[in-house]
């Protein structure tokens, strides 16, 4: 990992003229410029807010449209901080997004989560900028994507659209001029140089699916949320891999004969290391469970 950390202090890195990253080497957030509008794709954690406030008061940019991709912890307990620094903004979310963070089981974790994940950036003298998360993301007015919307930002246009496989609620984002697609979690999650952990949590065949769909698109750079972006051959090198370990984790698990659990407590020790320690093991193990329940409900 120590290769390929990004300094906290290298934020926001300029993309291209119109695209920053924001906030930090685990949580990547991507403001897109317009003539007359901006956008926030991804919000992060509670703990970066501040952090990517002042990234954003340093660029002289103040969001129109604010998206959170899906509504998994670490994607979506940024959210009330930008809203109260923002409130004119137009939180835009995918169908079931809602659904997902007010579901009476989502809140106890996401606490627990957020407060994890804030202390865990300490490892890396990046400083929470406010208390863990208290209150579930209020996502009463954003406006729902059911397939897709196009925003005009002015000279640059960003597509949002609605996929399936890793989370309910789950948007990805591209901007054909450019060739660039912010695809969050729905290439798995990725180690720079050393591969990626499949992340197919509502559907194995959907999230191949996915991978499918970002690979015609023939991106030239690929934004990950998490551990900064794939750019020229890294791109097709990186969907390939992780489709490949996909089918191959889906193949492993299917032809086994051990039990469920111990090959969930194989995969959990195989992916449970450098970057992904900043999640509690608790969620990680949960997330093992179900690519192995995924796994077997899958048709390929």
């Amino acid at each position: 990992m120590k290769k390929h950390y990004i300094p906290a202090n290298r934020f926001p890195i300029k993309l291209d003229e119109n695209i920053f990253i924001l906030g930090n080497y685990f949580f990547n957030l991507f403001l897109i410029v317009g003539d007359h509008h901006c956008a926030l794709f991804e919000v992060g954690i509670s703990a970066v807010i501040d952090q990517v406030i002042k990234q954003l008061d340093t660029l002289g940019a103040t969001p129109d449209y604010i998206i959170p991709s899906h509504p998994h912890s670490d994607h979506i307990t940024g959210l009330p901080g930008l809203i109260e620094m923002f409130p004119n903004a137009q939180i835009i979310a995918a169908k079931g997004a809602k659904e997902f963070v007010e579901h009476p089981k989502a809140a106890p974790l996401m606490f627990k989560e957020d407060k994890f994940m804030a202390k865990n950036l300490m490892r890396f003298d990046i400083t929470p900028g406010r208390p863990s998360l208290e209150k579930i993301p209020d996502l009463n007015e954003s406006l729902v994507i059911n397939k897709q919307k196009s925003l005009d930002l002015g000279g640059i246009t960003l597509d949002l659209i609605k996929v399936t496989g890793h989370s309910p609620g789950n948007l990805i984002g591209s901007i054909n001029r450019k060739k660039i697609i912010f695809c969050s979690d729905s290439i798995g999650f990725h180690y720079p140089g050393r591969g990626f952990f499949p992340l197919f949590f509502t559907g194995a065949d959907p999230y191949l699916s996915t991978m499918n769909f970002i690979r015609e698109f023939n991106p030239s750079t690929l934004c990950p949320a998490h551990q900064g972006p794939l750019t020229g051959e890294k791109v097709l090198q990186g969907i390939l891999e992780s489709y490949d370990l996909t089918i191959n984790t889906i193949n492993r698990i299917k032809e086994s004969d051990l039990d469920d659990k111990t090959l969930a407590d194989q995969l959990f020790e195989q992916g449970y290391k450098d970057e992904f320690t900043l999640y509690t093991p608790e969620n990680i193990q949960n997330c093992c469970n179900l690519i192995i329940k995924r796994s077997r409900e899958a048709k390929n």
